[in-house]
């Protein structure tokens, strides 16, 4: 009788114990929630043909890069970049006498955005024609490194294995990658395992800058001369 007491004691205070943890627990922390959107962002699809739109404001004819910019100044309240002279870079340009393109990467407190690519296209006679590609905004990254390069170095050798003649290329600056679905900041290099008949086989990695694990990894057969 004593030991149906006891248990039943101590099924009551098992009871009241999980009761006080779920009232208590009430969802994650403060820190937990911030450590959890780390890496969150937003995208929005950029596919505009000024003409065809009287709402759009066009810039005046001119320098296509400074075209580009002023479209985007003039028309905030329909394409939202916060500010286009900062964030977007020309990459390219390329022009003849029916067209022409520039290529703008974006940059996120002036660290590059990998893939991150808007495109404005012009006629031939230098009237903006369209533009087009993607914009992440509302990012929640730090773009200072907590890892160095050295030690991004280390990490990628330690997860390829031993390799005696192993060698290295990079990292240099770091920069912004999207994958799965998080931004992370990053250190790319490549290593090259020197055990194949192709000598330009190589893995390129890419080392979290702020935790130092492994975002992802790819194979590449590199030229063969």
């Amino acid at each position: 009788m004593k030991k149906i007491k006891s248990c039943h004691k101590t099924l009551t205070a098992l009871l009241i114990s999980m009761l006080f943890g779920i009232t208590l627990g009430g969802g994650a922390s403060e820190d937990q929630k911030g450590a959890a959107s780390v890496g969150s962002f937003k995208t929005r699809g950029i596919s505009v043909i000024p003409e065809y739109y009287a709402k759009y404001k066009m810039p005046a004819k001119g320098d296509p890069v400074e075209m580009t910019y002023e479209f985007f100044e003039q028309n905030k309240s329909s394409l939202p970049i916060a500010n286009p002279r900062e964030e977007l870079k020309p990459t390219y340009k390329n022009f003849d006498n029916i067209g022409g393109v520039v290529s703008f990467q974006q940059f996120y407190q002036g660290v590059p955005i990998q893939y991150a690519e808007i495109r404005a296209r012009f006629t031939g006679t230098g009237e903006l024609k369209s533009i087009e590609g993607d914009y992440h905004y509302d990012i929640n990254l730090s773009t200072t490194p907590s890892i160095d390069s050295a030690t991004a170095v280390k990490f990628a050798l330690q997860d390829m294995g031993y390799y005696p003649k192993a060698r290295v290329d990079g990292p240099h600056n770091p920069k912004i990658m999207a994958h799965k679905g998080k931004m992370h900041l990053v250190w790319t290099l490549k290593v090259f395992p020197g055990n194949r008949k192709n000598p330009f086989y190589h893995w390129v990695y890419y080392v979290d800058a702020l935790d130092g694990s492994i975002v992802n990894k790819e194979a590449d057969e590199g030229v063969v001369r």
